[in-house]
C-alpha cells in the first residue's frame, strides 16, 4: 500500500475531478511510437487482405472446366444448387395465403 502510494506520488500527470476517462476535463493517455507503428501495420494487413478477397481465385470459365477435371457433373451440380436455393425462400409468398384459413367463416349473402 504505502509502495504503491509512494510510486503514485513520482508518476507526472495531472490532477483532475471525478473519473479519469470520461467526462470534460478526462484524461488521454500518451500515444507513443510504437503504438502508432504497430496501427500502421495492422491497416496495411487489413488492406493487404482486402485486395487478396476482392479478385476471385479462378473465372467462371475455370471453375466450370475444374468441376469437370474433379469428376463431378456440372449439370446435376447446378441442379443441386438450384434446389438448395429454392428451399431457402419460397418465391411466390404472400399474407394472402398465410392468412387464407381466416376466411372459413365467411359466406356470401
Amino acid at each position: 500500500m504505502q509502495l504503491t502510494r509512494v510510486l503514485q506520488y513520482f508518476k507526472k500527470r495531472p490532477k483532475w475531478p471525478g473519473l479519469m476517462t470520461s467526462g470534460k476535463h478526462r484524461y488521454l493517455p500518451v500515444i507513443t511510437s510504437k503504438q502508432k507503428a504497430k496501427a500502421v501495420k495492422s491497416f496495411i494487413r487489413e488492406e493487404s487482405n482486402v485486395k487478396i478477397l476482392q479478385n476471385p481465385y479462378i473465372t467462371k470459365e475455370e471453375e466450370h472446366g475444374a468441376m469437370k477435371a474433379l469428376g463431378k457433373p456440372q449439370a446435376k451440380f447446378e441442379a443441386i444448387k438450384e434446389a438448395k436455393k429454392q428451399k431457402a425462400w419460397p418465391t411466390d409468398v404472400s399474407m394472402k395465403k398465410y392468412l387464407e384459413h381466416l376466411n372459413i367463416t365467411k359466406s356470401w349473402e
